[in-house]
């Protein structure tokens, strides 16, 4: 494997970019009122939660969710989905996976729980992706039923979280564990 992109991608510059990108774009969604954001979305469906914010552990309790959402709320859901809720995760991942690179890149790790930290940000995205496809099926064929999906959307919810925290706090432990290592093993007073 050629090894200069490999060193691009753990130069800090290249982790910096991407968080920043990240950043912008979580802070966009969140705070800034336009189609698709989160706050239009609360606004137009009359103070709705969004299913992947707070998710509801039952059939009916996510159809009355969408019920609420009214006619607005389910419309701006499904653009948002189409649009915003494609873009969040994908500019979440190359700083999700430059941040662990640069956690694991100086371990001594066996090549396969290297490969496991990695990849939990790329199972993140593919997790908030299938969450999305649930939510839009869900939505293009309301007012029908799709009990299954409903069923299923939850628990996908709550692993793709449980994944998008690890993915952000492993490194950032195994980044503070060598920091600590590296001041501990210095010495307090000059000798």
């Amino acid at each position: 494997m050629d090894k200069e992109p490999m060193k691009a991608m753990t130069k800090p510059r290249s982790l910096v970019i991407a968080m920043v990108i990240a950043i912008l774009v979580v802070f966009s969604v969140h705070f800034l009122d336009f189609p698709g954001s989160v706050r239009r979305f609360e606004r137009v469906s009359g103070g709705g939660v969004l299913l992947d914010v707070l998710p509801a552990f039952t059939v009916d309790g996510v159809y009355a969710r969408l019920v609420g959402y009214g006619e607005a709320g389910r419309e701006s859901y499904t653009m948002r989905n189409v649009t915003v809720d494609l873009i969040l995760p994908l500019s979440m991942l190359p700083f999700l996976y430059l941040l662990m690179l640069n956690a694991v890149r100086p371990l001594r790790l066996n090549r396969l729980l290297q490969v496991s930290l990695l990849s939990l940000s790329l199972t993140y995205v593919i997790l908030d992706l299938a969450e999305n496809a649930g939510v839009l099926m869900l939505l293009s064929n309301y007012p029908e039923r799709v009990n299954w999906v409903a069923g299923l959307l939850p628990y996908v919810t709550l692993v793709k979280r449980v994944a998008s925290l690890l993915a952000i706090f492993v490194p950032l432990a195994l980044i503070g564990m060598r920091f600590l290592r590296g001041k501990l093993r210095k010495p307090l007073l000059p000798v």
